[in-house]
Formats: structure tokens, C-alpha cells, sequence
């Protein structure tokens, strides 16, 4: 199913901010690398923060290869649909529905579209085996290379690299919610290739990586442009596939040249902590109007200090504290 070829136009941006100004590369930097000697380009890139393990997907393989985060080689688990390079992981942060099934915190879950139809298919990461699936309609979706769970929506969002949009899709029905660019009016020229999206919980937010890039690019859930991280000061590049440690506010990402970032500086480090409305990168009467507003109606985006599901003192205080500490 695959027409992906070597030849690929680069375009480079820069930025995190809101549509319209661009700022640097936004305080991220890259923390730790390392490069699994069992094989060479990724295509795609899961994180468990519990069991602290990285899920890497080389292109073609049939199994997917799980690593320390020292980038020890742990395991390796068979593929549920072998080889291919359309394909993306993410690990479920809390009990999610998959075709009315309940899958437990922790559950690895696999966009897949080296089959028909297309598919999210929920795995044990132990031993690889398929506790739920949920098929979608492959006409209607073009070829994943990226998706990931928004706990904000209860909804999961994928990256169509054949026509460069962002879709929102129901677990349960196989219904595609909505639909996007990657390129919303006032945004540069970006385009996926070898790609993926993941959302940051802290924020809400999609990141957006693509191997044509070396930009992290910032939609929110409705397809809005937030601003780009320019990462070519950092010698990032190839970047296939992203994955959140949400709590510690880093990115795991994969690459087409076999290297695996650590990418520091995401929410919540830094000002970005308080920054919870547009324009990102500038904390000001909206954010403060944002918190409050998130934090009477308990939404998770204010759920900013333990102990998590519960909005007292502790996330005013953090949100505070953010606030103050001012943008870098």
C-alpha cells in the first residue's frame, strides 16, 4: 500500500508561537540519543511512561522492538500486521473504548494502514497479543502514518501523509469526526512524508513531525496553527515518529536515520506550564482567563500538580508559579 520513494522536497520553518509571529526554537533541546544497533530507518515510535520503554517500528519488519531507555533492547513483540512502514503506536494514559472494548491504562495501541481496511488495533505490549480492533473506512482515510489518544476529547486524531490532513476519529464506531490541513491559512509551507502526530496531555495540543522537516509543528484539535519548533539548530532530522512522556514534558522521537532523540523542553517546562491559551509563547490576561475557565469546568489542561484527577490548591499554586517564571 505503500508509494512512499527516497526523493523528498525539504522545507524548513521555524517557531512555537501563535499565528503570526515566529520565535525561536522555543526552549527545546535535545536531552539523549541513542541508536539500536538491530536496525536502521524507523518509521514510527511509542512510549510507555510506566514501564519506562520505548516501542521502536523499523520499516518493513515484521516484529517491533521494545528498548530501555538507555536504549538496552528489551524484547521484541510480532507486528499484528507484519512489515510496512504506515503504521504509528501510542500507549493508552487511561482506560480507552476500542469497538466497545475496554482496554486498560497502559495498552499499546497501533495505527495500522498496511491493511484493509485501516485499522486501530489495541496490543498487549508484553507478548504482542490483540486484545480489540476498530476498522475504518480506507476510501475515506487515504494512509496513516501517525496518530494518537487526546484524553482532552476522548477521541483519537491520525496523520494522512497522502493528502497532508489531520483526522479526528471516534474509537468506538469507526466515524471520522472531522477533518484538516496541515497547512491552516497564516501557517509556512509543512508537509508530512514518513510521519506522525501525537497529543501532549498537559496541553491539549498535537505535534506534528515529519521526515521532510525539521520542524515540530503545533496544531490544536481543531486544526488551528499554534507555531512550528524549529529544530535545525539541534541537529535533529529525519524525525518519523514522536512520542510524549507527558509528565516529564519530553518527546521520544524516531528517525529515518536510525537515531532516537530525546527532546526536552515540552510543556510542562518552563513558561509553557501557564501557557494555556493563543497566542503561545506569550503569557498574558488570556491564559489567566484560560486556567480559570479550564479549572471551574475540571478540565484536564488545569490539572497542573498531584495529585492528578484532582483540581485543588496544588494546580492554582502551579499555575502561579508558571506564570511567573515568564517566558525563555
Amino acid at each position: 500500500m505503500n508509494m512512499k520513494s527516497a526523493a523528498v522536497c525539504v522545507t524548513s520553518v521555524v517557531g512555537l508561537a501563535a499565528a503570526g509571529p515566529i520565535i525561536g526554537s522555543g526552549g527545546i533541546t535535545v536531552e539523549a540519543t541513542f541508536n539500536p544497533e538491530e536496525g536502521g530507518a524507523m518509521n514510527s515510535i511509542g512510549y510507555d511512561p510506566v514501564a519506562e520503554e520505548i516501542v521502536v517500528h523499523f520499516n518493513q519488519s515484521a516484529s517491533l522492538h521494545i528498548y530501555a531507555t538507555d536504549g538496552t533492547l528489551l524484547r521484541t513483540i510480532p507486528k499484528p500486521y507484519a512489515g510496512g512502514n504506515d503504521d504509528d503506536m501510542d500507549f493508552a494514559s487511561v482506560p480507552v473504548s476500542i469497538n466497545g472494548t475496554t482496554v486498560p491504562a497502559g495498552t499499546l495501541l497501533i495505527f495500522e494502514n498496511e491493511v484493509d481496511p485501516p485499522r486501530i488495533t489495541a496490543v498487549d505490549s508484553t507478548d504482542g497479543t490483540v486484545v480489540a480492533e476498530q476498522a475504518y473506512d480506507g476510501a475515506a482515510i487515504g494512509q496513516w502514518t501517525g496518530g494518537g489518544y487526546s484524553l482532552a476529547t476522548d477521541t483519537f486524531f491520525s496523520a494522512d501523509w497522502s493528502r497532508d490532513v489531520v483526522q479526528e476519529l471516534n474509537g468506538d464506531t469507526g466515524a471520522i469526526l472531522r477533518e484538516f490541513s496541515i497547512r491552516p491559512p497564516g501557517s509556512p509551507a509543512w508537509d508530512f512524508f514518513y510521519s506522525d502526530l501525537e497529543v501532549l496531555d498537559l496541553d491539549g495540543n498535537l505535534y506534528l513531525v515529519s521526515n521532510s522537516q525539521n520542524s515540530v509543528r503545533g496544531l490544536s484539535t481543531t486544526g488551528a496553527w499554534l507555531g512550528d519548533f524549529d529544530l535545525n539548530a539541534l541537529g535533529v532530522s529525519g524525525m518519523s515518529g514522536i512520542a510524549f512522556d507527558d509528565a516529564a514534558g519530553k518527546a521520544w522521537v524516531s528517525s529515518q536515520n536510525g537515531t532516537v532523540y530525546l527532546l526536552a523542553g515540552f510543556p510542562p517546562d518552563g513558561c509553557v506550564l501557564a501557557d494555556l491559551a493563543p497566542p503561545l509563547g506569550v503569557l498574558d490576561l488570556a491564559d489567566v482567563g484560560g486556567f480559570v475557565d479550564a479549572f471551574l469546568n475540571q478540565q484536564p489542561v488545569a490539572d497542573l500538580a498531584a495529585p492528578f484527577g484532582v483540581f485543588d490548591l496544588s494546580d492554582i499554586t502551579a499555575f502561579i508559579d508558571g506564570f511567573i517564571a515568564g517566558c525563555p
